[in-house]
């Protein structure tokens, strides 16, 4: 099976007890929809599973589990998640190793895509949505599967990451300080007796105003695609795609027709996405009446 490609294993009921956490991506009916949860993962996020497939089918193993979620999380390309598990010198060899010698190795070969996934990993992948959500954000991208695999603190992956000297809280730590924007520099201090510069301009002035609560979210949002394109930088287009994540102008801009297909599309054509056209004296967002 390419890596990339995600085929989905049948699964077992949850075991989890009390009312459904997830309604909508996780849980229908007290079942594990796997379909719904990863509708919701970003490309990237999709390449991970499907990774870990492939690790637990090399290692002959009859399940996917928290252990391969990681070695999926380390394989991964320039993802948020990758860079942050390199910064602790985690490697594919080193993980490898250590299922080996913790797990070991199954008898016989599997194939990658008819493999269950285990509770732990099923509450991993859970984990992360609440996670995505818990930051205002409307994808679950690597470093949420990485904060989930970490925030439940036990299971294979867990004991892995301990013994390579890579806590829970470093690691969550690691995380939030690569999802934040750059922190600006400090103004000045003006020397006693003395006046302050005057501003060189109206915008010098203007631009002191820091953004509110819902700029913050959309340039965390912006920050994770550029992070997750191994960019250090927020640029306009992550800023669009952003808007089309934003619980409260996503709404709006699908009311126009666009979504983030869209935008994408336009931007690879090299011009902004254009609103359907409408009838004269057509509100936006009203359908046409059919004849």
């Amino acid at each position: 099976m390419p890596a990339g490609s995600l085929h989905l294993p049948a699964v077992a009921r949850s075991h989890t007890t009390g009312g459904c956490a997830f309604p909508r991506l996780a849980c229908e009916r007290r079942r594990w929809d796997s379909k719904a949860l990863f509708e919701r993962f970003t490309e990237r996020a999709r390449q991970v599973v499907s990774l870990a497939q492939e690790e637990a089918s090399g290692f002959k193993h009859s399940y996917v589990g928290s252990e391969h979620i990681l070695l999926g999380l380390v394989r991964g390309r320039d993802t948020l998640a990758s860079r942050v598990l390199d910064s602790f010198a985690i490697t594919v060899e080193r993980v490898r190793g250590e299922v080996v010698r913790t797990v070991g190795l199954g008898q016989e070969m599997m194939p990658a895509g008819h493999l269950p996934f285990t509770e732990r990993a099923k509450k991993t992948f859970e984990q992360a949505v609440q996670e995505a959500r818990g930051l205002g954000h409307n994808y679950v991208g690597t470093e949420h599967l990485l904060l989930g695999l970490v925030t439940l603190n036990d299971g294979a992956a867990a004991r892995i990451l301990s013994d390579l000297n890579a806590g829970a809280e470093q690691i969550r730590g690691e995380v939030m300080r690569m999802l934040s924007p750059p922190a600006t520099s400090p103004r000045a201090i003006t020397p006693p007796g003395e006046l302050p510069p005057a501003p060189r301009s109206g915008f010098d002035e203007w631009i002191r105003v820091g953004p509110g609560a819902g700029a913050r979210r959309l340039l965390i949002l912006a920050a994770g695609r550029a992070l997750d394109d191994g960019r250090s930088e927020i640029e306009s287009r992550d800023v669009l795609l952003a808007l089309t994540r934003d619980e409260k102008i996503a709404p709006v801009l699908a009311e126009l027709g666009v979504d983030e297909a869209a935008v994408l599309q336009a931007l690879a054509r090299g011009r902004p996405p254009q609103a359907p056209a409408q009838s004269p004296g057509q509100a936006p967002g009203q359908a046409s009446a059919e004849g």
